[in-house]
């Protein structure tokens, strides 16, 4: 806390002790008691107004303060940042259009992820589009039954990533499958999303 904000605390703390000690015992309300300056002054109106006038003064002196120190402002919240990176469709996009990098394939990172989003959506669809529990729809595209395309099935039926013989394979130049299997599994969940609008 500020010097210039304890000041004002201070003397209003002594003022509300004062004024409780003054209903409490009435020795310190005689002490207190401006019956003198009504009597130097004439008039108790004169006495109020000069009340006033102090109150008026210390009032400007509170502005006069805050202009010279200013208004202290909490600081606001940090603003959510929009996250960065490329989009899980906008990668599913790239892959399907151009395919991946050579050493993706032997990482082996981008291609779960690819797989992984697409198998997920391939459950929710079946599950959207039967009306099972998700348990269900898990099953059925584990066991390779949500679509007629064997290759899109195979694809996302398994949970566990490529081999490593596999992800080299698909590493070599024009040796990848991964490209044509994660264009037809779209085409597979795009067919069954369909036949849940037919309905």
């Amino acid at each position: 806390m500020t010097a210039h904000r304890r000041g004002p605390l201070l003397v209003g703390g002594l003022l509300f002790v004062l004024g409780i000690a003054m209903l409490l015992v009435r020795g310190i309300a005689n002490l207190v008691s401006v019956d003198w300056l009504v009597d130097q002054l004439g008039h108790d109106y004169l006495v109020i107004a000069g009340f006033g006038l102090v109150a008026l003064f210390l009032a400007l002196l509170v502005i006069l303060a805050r202009s010279l120190y200013g208004f202290e402002q909490a600081t606001p919240p940090t603003a959510e940042s929009v996250p960065t990176g490329v989009p899980l469709g906008a990668q599913i996009d790239h892959v399907v259009e151009q395919g991946l990098h050579p050493y993706e394939h032997v990482t082996g990172r981008s291609r779960a992820t690819v797989r992984d989003r697409l198998r997920q959506t391939a459950i929710e669809t079946v599950r959207r589009v039967d009306g099972c529990s998700s348990a269900a729809a898990r099953a059925a595209v584990s066991a390779g039954e949500w679509t007629d395309d064997q290759a899109a099935a195979a694809f996302l039926a398994d949970e566990g990533p490529a081999p490593l013989a596999q992800r080299l394979r698909d590493a070599l130049p024009r040796g990848s499958r991964f490209q044509d299997r994660t264009a037809r599994a779209v085409t597979a969940i795009l067919e069954r999303d369909e036949q849940g609008g037919d309905r």
